[in-house]
């Protein structure tokens, strides 16, 4: 298990100065990416051994918004690995009185980057640093998302270089605030957020952005020039 604790930026909110739904990711993905750093398995780790975890989804369940400059405690755990795949839970709560804010639920692939292609298995090392521990108490859901029918096209979306990281693609906060970017109201009404990461982008990419309902929620699909999907969000 691994914590960090933060003051919410101003840098960090919505229009209705809470936290916003990509800065929540962002603390989240920093937070995974620390406890790498911390334990001798992070970008330098991975640059040696041309290998990358990659997003496969995120499922967050949000109690309350963390405000402008509260102080929140970040906190993750593995819960398994299985031949290249891992899962993670997360947690952010009050740093203060311990109230639970918002949790969480990932699935992860551990990647060669040159082939592209996930490896046969997670090195040893990198099981021994994180270790796993018994995942949350809390309902999430099994399989993939499929998004509704009859969605309503919107203006492409250009993959620009503010959108990229260290690992050369769209990063996965990113991913979410383009997906965000195209919800007409904003994401401050959103309380449970699945997304379902199908396949990277690059510099220079363009996506297809699609919208619609289904049973209450608002999906959000960005597909390929072909009209295969990239990522599924479902906001509800």
């Amino acid at each position: 298990m691994y914590s960090f604790t933060e003051r919410v930026r101003y840098t960090e909110l919505d229009e209705n100065r809470n936290l916003s739904l990509s800065s929540i990711i962002n603390f989240m993905q920093d937070c995974c990416i620390y406890e790498a750093e911390d334990g001798g398995v992070g970008i330098d780790w991975l640059k040696e051994h041309r290998t990358a975890w990659m997003l496969i989804s995120w499922q967050v369940k949000i109690l309350r918004r963390p405000v402008f400059c509260e102080h929140v405690k970040i906190t993750t755990w593995a819960t398994g690995f299985r031949h290249f795949l891992g899962t993670r839970n997360f947690t952010i709560k009050n740093a203060e009185t311990d109230e639970l804010l918002i949790y969480a639920y990932s699935e992860w692939a551990y990647v060669n980057v040159d082939r592209q292609m996930p490896e046969r298995t997670v090195p040893e090392k990198e099981v021994e640093v994180y270790g796993t521990m018994p995942p949350l108490d809390f309902p999430f859901e099994k399989g993939r998302l499929s998004a509704p029918e009859n969605l309503r096209p919107l203006p492409p979306i250009t993959v620009t270089a503010m959108n990229i990281d260290t690992n050369h693609h769209v990063n996965n906060g990113q991913y979410v605030a383009l997906a965000c970017s195209v919800l007409p109201e904003g994401t401050g009404w959103v309380t449970d957020f699945h997304c379902d990461v199908r396949k990277q982008s690059v510099l220079g990419d363009i996506l297809f952005p699609y919208i619609g309902e289904e049973d209450g929620a608002v999906y959000v699909v960005l597909n390929d020039p072909e009209g295969t999907p990239k990522l599924i969000g479902r906001f509800a």
